[in-house]
């Protein structure tokens, strides 16, 4: 059997546009000899469409869409993911695949494994099926499954998670020799070599070709990496979309397996693709196309307005030089070749006139010679104010350039450094950014090595330093990681080799700060554990469990 893997980019709740996607490649497909041409989950809302999925509206124009793909007749049958009613008891809808042929819907079945982890909370709006059966598809036994529907028995899934049915069982008691699974499975760093060993291992044990379709593009926070593949029985691969980008592969079971060839592992290359992705559908879907960010001449400005200029253009990027009477020289200088290497607008807009303002009416214009925490805030939200006033009169978005490392602790000013519309890199640590820097450096200077290699200062009082305030960045990302993505304990994290005092210093700073992150602008996610809304932890708290 032919089957084409259609691997696209929906935008959330475009119901007209997704369908009219869905039937381009469909023709495409059709014109490649495809018998099936199989979509990604919720292709036709695009996933997570969230509490749209409340809208009656919403649910009715994408079941009309449906309806208008399955009377095309066209000679290419397709599997797409939709949202149905659900007419028994329990939750009003399902998650669902159909598919399409002969001019009707020939067949539908509800995903049966709904995700409450991490970032998924797909038991909110849906009820879950209670079997899911092959059918019978041209002379051909074939599963249609919706994405987790095939993780149940893997380790890719929290070992806690408990569901009442088991659809890869079903398909193995039924001799499947096609098992189709359509995805919305977003990106995480390593996640694509788990996937690729989890699911050849299930079409060894199925005996079974394998069809993977993944969203590709990127929904607020979460980044669809793509990477759909097909799988011959031995579990070997005998197609290959591409990373971060639509596609449109085509594969034929009836064939000898010739697998493409594999592409060399690089994970900062994904990392960077991933936030390129990220930055350029966020601004796109929301209808913006140019940026405007503070340039610091720091690492993490340098790698956001690097990001920026790939994701959207340089000649659409724009950063503003805000210079503080204890900005140094080589700041400025550092910011411009960075600039120019980059080949983006600058502009420079000294904060002094604006600080002094805040200061004298505040009644703070002298405090006996030290830079407080308050006048240190003030300048950081000087220049807040500035880059939203900038996004204001030119219709730009304002990236804001803080880490994981200084999100993790607090390091950073509600209102300053905090303010914009989206961080491209608060899912990176700070030793990760330099990773990044290196990448972007790997065919000639674009990141200057002088800002590389300087040691990190916000700048905001004479001779300032981060490690003045934070332990290195090497053991601080290592904590916080263990912390964050391993869960470890405290008493785990000390049993890594690092000081009990140092420890707990961390981890107290991590929670007492969720106040300011239930604040910031969404951060993309590229870590199996972010700052984003899949942790869920409440701002009021005692910290006694930190001990």
């Amino acid at each position: 059997m032919k089957i084409a893997i259609a691997q696209m980019n929906p935008k959330v709740g475009d119901i007209a546009a997704n369908a009219a996607r869905i039937e381009a490649f469909a023709r495409r497909a059709q014109a490649m000899g495809a018998e099936l041409t199989v979509f990604p989950e919720l292709a036709l809302t695009g996933y997570p469409p969230l509490d749209l999925l409340e809208k009656k509206d919403f649910i009715d124009d994408n079941l009309r869409a449906l309806k208008r793909l399955a009377g095309l007749k066209l000679a290419t049958a397709l599997a797409v993911g939709y949202v149905d009613r659900n007419p028994a008891g329990g939750k009003p809808l399902h998650n669902c695949i159909a598919l399409l042929d002969g001019g009707k819907i020939a067949a539908k079945r509800a995903k049966s494994l709904l995700p409450t982890y991490d970032i998924f909370d797909e038991a909110r709006y849906f009820e879950p099926a209670a079997e899911n059966k092959p059918v019978k598809f041209r002379g051909a036994t074939i599963g249609l499954t919706v994405c987790e529907d095939i993780w149940a028995e893997t380790a890719l899934l929290p070992s806690r998670l408990l569901y009442r049915n088991n659809p890869v069982k079903t398909m193995g008691r039924a001799k499947a020799s096609v098992v189709i699974n359509i995805s919305a499975s977003p990106f995480y760093r390593g996640k694509g070599q788990k996937r690729r060993a989890i699911l050849a291992g299930l079409a060894k044990k199925l005996k079974a070709h394998v069809v993977y379709a993944n969203q590709a593009g990127a929904n607020d926070e979460l980044i669809f990496d793509g990477n759909s593949f097909a799988l011959s029985p031995a579990g070997k691969i005998t197609a290959r979309a591409a990373a971060f980008a639509q596609d449109l592969v085509l594969v034929d079971t009836a064939a000898p397996a010739r697998p493409p060839a594999q592409p060399p592992h690089d994970e900062t290359g994904e990392v960077r693709a991933a936030l390129t992705l990220g930055i350029r559908d966020y601004f796109h879907k929301m209808g913006f196309k140019k940026a405007v960010l503070g340039l610091s001449g720091g690492i993490d400005s340098a790698v956001v307005a690097a990001l920026a200029a790939d994701a959207l253009g340089p000649e659409n990027v724009t950063g503003v030089l805000m210079p503080s009477e204890y900005t140094s020289r080589q700041s400025g200088d550092d910011a411009l070749r960075t600039a120019a290497n980059l080949r983006i607008a600058t502009r420079t807009i000294p904060i002094k006139p604006i600080y002094d303002s805040f200061l004298g009416q505040l009644g703070d214009a002298a405090r006996g010679g030290t830079v407080d925490l308050t006048m240190q805030n003030l300048q950081s939200r000087s220049r807040g104010s500035i880059l939203m006033a900038l996004a204001n009169t030119n219709g730009w978005l304002a990236l804001t350039t803080g880490n994981k490392s200084e999100i993790a602790v607090g390091y950073c000013t509600l209102y300053g450094d905090t303010a914009g519309a989206i961080a491209p890199i608060a899912d990176l640590f700070k030793t990760e950014v330099y990773r990044l820097a290196a990448h972007f450096n790997r065919g000639g200077e674009v990141i200057p090595q002088a800002v590389i290699d300087r040691p990190p200062t916000a700048e905001l009082k004479p001779g300032q330093k981060d490690q003045d305030d934070l332990p290195p960045y090497a053991d601080l990302d290592e904590i916080v990681r263990l912390y964050m993505e391993e869960n470890r304990t405290p008493s785990a994290i000390v049993r890594r080799g690092f000081k009990k005092d140092l420890v707990l210093a961390i981890l107290r700073r991590v929670e007492a700060n969720e106040y300011k992150r239930k604040q910031l602008p969404i951060g993309l996610k590229v870590t199996e554990k972010s700052f984003g809304y899949g942790r869920k932890m409440p701002i009021v708290k005692a910290l006694g469990y930190i001990r």
